[in-house]
């Protein structure tokens, strides 16, 4: 067992403190990165949805109406994302 006297637990508060420090910077770039990829899948998505019914009622399925049904793949799991980040950041503040 180390002595508490000599430094013995110095390089394990170290350690934790670096651990924790660099996963929350971690998880902050990636909530980051999934607000962002968020924000460009819901511009692309409406704006094909805005070429879907602009370009009328045509007799097959245009790209831009099957890039708006498949972005809903992306879309629904970050908005899953998104809701967790801003219940932890609101229970962050109330803290």
């Amino acid at each position: 067992m180390p002595d508490k006297e000599k430094g013995g637990f110095t390089l394990i508060t170290t350690v934790t403190t670096v651990t924790t420090i660099t996963s929350s910077s971690i998880a902050y770039g990636l909530g980051i990165v999934a607000t962002l990829l968020l924000i460009a899948l819901l511009v692309v998505k409406e704006l094909a949805g805005a070429s879907v019914s602009a370009g009328g009622g045509g007799s097959g399925m245009t790209m831009s109406a099957r890039l708006d049904r498949v972005l809903n793949v992306g879309i629904l799991p970050l908005l899953i994302v998104f809701g967790a980040i801003v219940i932890d950041k609101v229970i962050a503040v109330l803290r």
